[in-house]
Protein backbone atom coordinates (compact mmCIF):
# COMPACT_ATOMS: atom_id res chain seq x y z
CA UNK A 1 0.00 0.00 0.00
CA UNK A 2 1.32 3.43 -0.90
CA UNK A 3 0.84 6.50 1.26
CA UNK A 4 1.27 10.20 0.48
CA UNK A 5 2.96 12.21 3.16
CA UNK A 6 4.23 15.78 2.51
CA UNK A 7 4.50 15.13 -1.16
CA UNK A 8 6.52 11.93 -0.80
CA UNK A 9 5.31 8.51 -1.75
CA UNK A 10 6.54 5.46 0.15
CA UNK A 11 5.60 1.89 1.00
CA UNK A 12 4.29 1.28 4.54
CA UNK A 13 7.01 -0.05 6.81
CA UNK A 14 7.00 -3.81 7.40
CA UNK A 15 5.40 -5.14 10.64
CA UNK A 16 8.68 -6.72 11.72
CA UNK A 17 11.56 -4.76 13.24
CA UNK A 18 14.03 -3.32 10.83
CA UNK A 19 17.76 -3.38 11.63
CA UNK A 20 17.88 0.37 11.10
CA UNK A 21 15.51 0.96 14.03
CA UNK A 22 18.15 0.10 16.56
CA UNK A 23 18.22 -2.06 19.64
CA UNK A 24 15.80 0.04 21.70
CA UNK A 25 13.05 -0.18 19.13
CA UNK A 26 13.60 -3.91 18.74
CA UNK A 27 13.21 -4.55 22.48
CA UNK A 28 10.27 -2.16 22.73
CA UNK A 29 8.36 -3.93 19.96
CA UNK A 30 8.94 -7.51 21.13
CA UNK A 31 6.27 -9.04 23.33
CA UNK A 32 7.26 -8.68 26.98
CA UNK A 33 6.51 -12.32 27.96
CA UNK A 34 8.94 -13.50 25.29
CA UNK A 35 11.68 -11.24 26.67
CA UNK A 36 11.00 -12.48 30.20
CA UNK A 37 11.21 -16.10 29.03
CA UNK A 38 14.49 -15.53 27.24
CA UNK A 39 15.96 -13.80 30.29
CA UNK A 40 14.81 -16.57 32.66
CA UNK A 41 16.28 -19.24 30.41
CA UNK A 42 19.58 -17.39 30.28
CA UNK A 43 19.71 -16.96 34.07
CA UNK A 44 18.51 -20.40 35.16
CA UNK A 45 20.01 -22.54 32.43
CA UNK A 46 21.98 -25.47 33.86
CA UNK A 47 25.26 -26.40 32.28
CA UNK A 48 25.18 -29.46 30.06
CA UNK A 49 25.77 -32.68 31.96
CA UNK A 50 24.55 -31.31 35.28
CA UNK A 51 21.07 -32.84 34.91
CA UNK A 52 19.84 -35.80 36.89
CA UNK A 53 18.73 -39.02 35.17
CA UNK A 54 15.07 -39.40 36.00
CA UNK A 55 14.23 -42.60 34.12
CA UNK A 56 16.19 -45.19 32.28
CA UNK A 57 15.97 -48.86 31.32
CA UNK A 58 18.46 -50.85 33.41
CA UNK A 59 17.59 -54.31 32.12
CA UNK A 60 15.07 -56.21 30.04
CA UNK A 61 13.49 -59.33 31.55
CA UNK A 62 11.42 -61.54 29.27
CA UNK A 63 11.03 -58.60 26.85
CA UNK A 64 9.80 -56.27 29.61
CA UNK A 65 11.94 -53.32 30.75
CA UNK A 66 13.17 -52.92 34.32
CA UNK A 67 13.17 -49.18 35.00
CA UNK A 68 15.42 -47.14 37.25
CA UNK A 69 12.38 -45.84 39.15
CA UNK A 70 11.33 -49.41 39.99
CA UNK A 71 14.81 -50.25 41.25
CA UNK A 72 14.78 -47.11 43.41
CA UNK A 73 11.55 -48.27 45.07
CA UNK A 74 13.17 -51.62 45.96
CA UNK A 75 16.23 -49.73 47.25
CA UNK A 76 14.14 -47.52 49.50
CA UNK A 77 11.95 -50.31 50.89
CA UNK A 78 14.61 -52.96 51.36
CA UNK A 79 17.67 -50.78 51.94
CA UNK A 80 19.74 -52.36 49.15
CA UNK A 81 22.51 -50.96 46.95
CA UNK A 82 21.86 -50.20 43.27
CA UNK A 83 23.16 -53.54 42.01
CA UNK A 84 21.51 -55.66 44.69
CA UNK A 85 18.19 -53.86 44.21
CA UNK A 86 18.35 -54.49 40.45
CA UNK A 87 19.08 -58.20 40.97
CA UNK A 88 16.33 -58.48 43.60
CA UNK A 89 13.82 -56.83 41.27
CA UNK A 90 14.76 -59.15 38.40
CA UNK A 91 14.28 -62.16 40.68
CA UNK A 92 10.94 -60.78 41.88
CA UNK A 93 9.79 -60.23 38.31
CA UNK A 94 10.62 -63.82 37.39
CA UNK A 95 8.97 -65.24 40.50
CA UNK A 96 5.89 -63.05 40.08
CA UNK A 97 5.50 -64.09 36.45
CA UNK A 98 5.18 -67.71 37.57
CA UNK A 99 3.17 -66.94 40.72
CA UNK A 100 0.59 -64.89 38.80
CA UNK A 101 -0.45 -67.98 36.84
CA UNK A 102 -2.18 -69.49 39.87
CA UNK A 103 -5.59 -68.15 40.88
CA UNK A 104 -4.75 -68.83 44.54
CA UNK A 105 -2.08 -66.12 44.45
CA UNK A 106 -4.45 -63.29 43.54
CA UNK A 107 -3.92 -60.45 46.02
CA UNK A 108 -7.03 -58.66 47.26
CA UNK A 109 -7.09 -54.91 47.77
CA UNK A 110 -7.57 -55.35 51.53
CA UNK A 111 -4.33 -57.36 51.69
CA UNK A 112 -2.46 -54.62 49.84
CA UNK A 113 -3.88 -51.96 52.19
CA UNK A 114 -2.83 -53.97 55.27
CA UNK A 115 0.71 -54.55 54.00
CA UNK A 116 1.19 -50.93 52.94
CA UNK A 117 0.03 -49.81 56.39
CA UNK A 118 2.57 -52.19 58.00
CA UNK A 119 5.34 -50.80 55.80
CA UNK A 120 4.45 -47.20 56.65
CA UNK A 121 4.36 -48.07 60.36
CA UNK A 122 7.76 -49.76 60.19
CA UNK A 123 9.33 -47.14 57.90
CA UNK A 124 7.58 -43.74 58.30
CA UNK A 125 10.04 -42.03 55.92
CA UNK A 126 8.71 -44.06 52.98
CA UNK A 127 5.65 -41.80 52.76
CA UNK A 128 7.65 -38.89 51.40
CA UNK A 129 10.16 -40.88 49.38
CA UNK A 130 8.15 -43.56 47.56
CA UNK A 131 4.99 -42.87 45.57
CA UNK A 132 1.96 -44.70 46.90
CA UNK A 133 1.24 -46.38 43.55
CA UNK A 134 4.82 -47.72 43.37
CA UNK A 135 4.64 -49.01 46.92
CA UNK A 136 1.31 -50.72 46.26
CA UNK A 137 2.71 -52.38 43.13
CA UNK A 138 5.70 -53.70 45.09
CA UNK A 139 3.48 -54.99 47.93
CA UNK A 140 1.11 -56.70 45.49
CA UNK A 141 3.99 -58.44 43.70
CA UNK A 142 5.69 -59.59 46.90
CA UNK A 143 2.44 -60.80 48.48
CA UNK A 144 1.62 -62.89 45.42
CA UNK A 145 5.11 -64.43 45.54
CA UNK A 146 4.73 -65.27 49.24
CA UNK A 147 1.38 -66.94 48.56
CA UNK A 148 2.97 -68.98 45.78
CA UNK A 149 5.86 -70.05 48.03
CA UNK A 150 3.40 -71.14 50.72
CA UNK A 151 1.39 -73.17 48.20
CA UNK A 152 4.25 -74.74 46.30
CA UNK A 153 7.16 -75.12 48.71
CA UNK A 154 5.88 -75.08 52.29
CA UNK A 155 4.22 -78.52 51.99
CA UNK A 156 7.54 -79.99 50.78
CA UNK A 157 9.48 -78.84 53.84
CA UNK A 158 10.04 -81.61 56.39
CA UNK A 159 12.05 -81.30 59.60
CA UNK A 160 12.47 -83.60 62.58
CA UNK A 161 9.51 -83.78 64.94
CA UNK A 162 11.80 -84.19 67.95
CA UNK A 163 13.32 -80.68 67.63
CA UNK A 164 12.52 -77.86 70.04
CA UNK A 165 9.95 -75.37 68.60
CA UNK A 166 12.56 -72.60 68.06
CA UNK A 167 14.99 -75.00 66.42
CA UNK A 168 12.18 -76.49 64.33
CA UNK A 169 11.15 -73.02 63.01
CA UNK A 170 14.78 -72.24 62.18
CA UNK A 171 15.21 -75.53 60.27
CA UNK A 172 11.95 -74.97 58.38
CA UNK A 173 13.06 -71.46 57.36
CA UNK A 174 16.43 -72.75 56.20
CA UNK A 175 14.87 -75.58 54.18
CA UNK A 176 12.34 -73.18 52.65
CA UNK A 177 15.08 -70.68 51.76
CA UNK A 178 17.05 -73.44 50.02
CA UNK A 179 14.02 -74.41 47.93
CA UNK A 180 13.40 -70.76 47.00
CA UNK A 181 17.05 -70.27 46.00
CA UNK A 182 16.92 -73.37 43.80
CA UNK A 183 13.68 -72.10 42.24
CA UNK A 184 15.18 -68.68 41.48
CA UNK A 185 18.28 -70.30 39.92
CA UNK A 186 15.99 -72.40 37.73
CA UNK A 187 13.98 -69.32 36.71
CA UNK A 188 17.16 -67.39 35.91
CA UNK A 189 18.50 -70.25 33.80
CA UNK A 190 15.32 -70.31 31.71
CA UNK A 191 14.83 -66.55 31.48
CA UNK A 192 16.06 -64.04 28.98
CA UNK A 193 17.69 -61.19 30.92
CA UNK A 194 19.60 -58.43 29.15
CA UNK A 195 21.40 -55.69 31.06
CA UNK A 196 21.60 -52.16 29.72
CA UNK A 197 24.90 -50.93 31.15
Amino acid sequence: MRSKTRGHSFIDPPPYPSPRWGREALLRDWPRPLIATVLLLAVFRQPAGAGEVIERILAVVQDRPVLLSEVRVVQEVRGLSDELALEALIDERLMFEQAARLPQTVVREAEVEAEVAKLHAAHPTLAGRVADADLRRLVRRQTAILKFVELRFRPQVRVGEDLAPERRDEEERRALDQRIEAWVKELRAQAEVRYNR
